[in-house]
């Protein structure tokens, strides 16, 4: 949660201390003696908002505002207050024509910038630390609400589709703003892929029938994968999968500048089969819907069944952040960002055409280019199967419904190694009985499985 730290600071005239000393009765030929000065010292800004004031009184007159990290230079120490320097900040705008000298409470100040780690869960520092749009999000959802705001006022006094009006907040708003203008990030502070695992440890099959639906037979032969050896993917830092991470992790791996550009004011809404009093707002704060932009676009790689490359680059599109629950159908549990469509995406030349219902196993980006030669994909079945029920007269007696795991394994560099792993998980639908399933990713570190997405699929009424 932001706050608003009370941070007095005044003029400070460095050179103050710079004056002569003559002790009485010296002859005018006696040398002068400069009192040593130490030199400014570098501090870092621990609060999420701090006011630097012109004195050192929680009650001066405010000079400038600064978020968690900023750079200030500090003079002196006295009481419980510091004086210092303060020259701009970049996420805030170009550098001030000449310092401002200000004072700020002592305990606000360390020698070191916070890390993510050190800010934890107050989502307005975390957003100064490392400022990504997945931060503003939980940064705005964060910001204290009045009464008259929360939801359960809200269903009172607004009706579905009513725009909800927020206060604005100078913090948030020069948060805003440096989001508008795009941000670099750093893909380890994107991508967390854990420790790494065995993929097969992955493959559970639903044996036990539950409630109407059957069981799955076990596997006949269990799958097994070939050794692995480091190969084209050494660190974390050189691949992101769609499937694994949002757009935050995928501007971070490729290299490009991610911005949030809002688009709609906040209004409340209600859920499927659900209202007419509303249920939630969308989106976070007064930004109620926005649209992503990367410059340079994205490059977006998708690997088919067959083998072939495909490329498309993306600049810009939608931010799903309505906050409606998840009603049906396939979707990703974690992380993931949603496949491109072909009418928001640009083919990039010299790669395979692969349309929207190409048999695509993962889409993925790189700090780089992908070559757009044929990569090497190996699949290999488990048979399993299960009963489909009887239900006269369509179906007077029982079905034996045969499927299998499917193990696919993608060479990316053509040395014999995988690179990326999908595994295929079948289970019973819940209406038709007909197959569904449970993709999983991985990726070869360095010569190590590290787990990279799942998407599940379901079945709708």
């Amino acid at each position: 949660m932001t706050t608003l730290f009370e941070c007095s600071p005044r003029r400070v005239v460095a050179a103050a201390v710079l004056g002569v000393a003559l002790s009485g009765g010296a002859s005018a030929q006696a040398p002068t003696v400069a009192p040593t000065v130490a030199p400014a010292k570098q501090r870092y800004v621990q609060g999420s908002w701090v006011n630097l004031r012109e004195s050192a009184q929680s009650s001066a007159r405010i000079v400038a505002q600064v978020p968690a990290n900023t750079v200030l230079q500090q003079l002196t120490e006295r009481d419980g207050w510091c004086a210092v320097l303060y020259a701009g900040d970049a996420r805030l705008g170009p550098p001030l024509p000449e310092p401002v000298q200000a004072h700020i409470a002592c305990n606000l100040l360390a020698d070191q910038p916070l890390t993510l780690a050190q800010a934890g869960k107050d989502a307005a520092r975390a957003f100064w630390v490392a400022p990504s749009a997945n931060r503003m999000r939980a940064y705005g959802n964060a910001l204290p609400r009045p009464a008259a705001l929360q939801l359960p006022a809200l269903a009172k006094s607004h009706t579905p589709e009513m725009p909800v009006q927020y206060p604005l907040r100078p913090e948030w708003e020069a948060a805003k703003k440096l989001m508008r203008g795009g941000v670099l990030l750093r893909p380890e502070q994107e991508i967390d892929r854990g420790r790494p695992v065995n993929p097969l440890d992955g493959v559970k099959l639903a044996t036990r029938a539950v409630d109407h639906i059957p069981a799955v037979a076990p596997l006949a032969a269990l799958p097994t994968l070939p050794a692995i050896a480091p190969s084209y993917f050494r660190s974390h830092a050189s691949v992101a999968l769609l499937h694994e991470t949002e757009a935050d992790g995928l501007a971070a791996v490729a290299g490009t500048r991610i911005s949030v550009i809002p688009t709609k004011e906040p209004y409340g809404s209600f859920n499927r089969h659900s209202g007419p009093e509303i249920e939630f707002v969308t989106g976070f704060w007064d930004v109620g819907g926005a649209d992503l932009a990367f410059a340079p676009a994205l490059t977006l790689y998708a690997i088919t069944h067959q083998g072939l490359v495909g490329a498309r680059t993306l600049g810009r599109r939608y931010w799903d952040i309505s906050n409606a629950d998840h009603y049906c159908g396939g979707h990703y549990p974690g992380k993931g960002f949603d496949d491109p469509r072909n009418d928001e995406t640009t083919a990039v030349r010299g790669y395979a055409k692969v349309s929207d219902s190409a048999e695509v196993l993962v889409r993925l980006v790189v700090p780089g280019k992908l070559p757009p030669d044929a990569v090497k994909v190996r699949s290999r079945r488990y048979a399993t199967s299960w009963m489909i029920p009887a239900e006269p007269p369509e179906r007077p007696k029982p079905q034996r419904k045969n499927t299998a795991v499917l193990v696919h394994q993608i060479d990316v560099d053509h040395d014999g190694v995988a690179d990326i792993l999908r595994i295929d998980t079948p289970s019973p639908g819940g209406m038709s009985f007909e197959p569904i399933f449970e993709w999983r990713w991985y990726l070869n570190i360095n010569g190590q499985w590290f787990p990279a997405g799942y998407w599940v699929d379901q079945e709708c009424t």
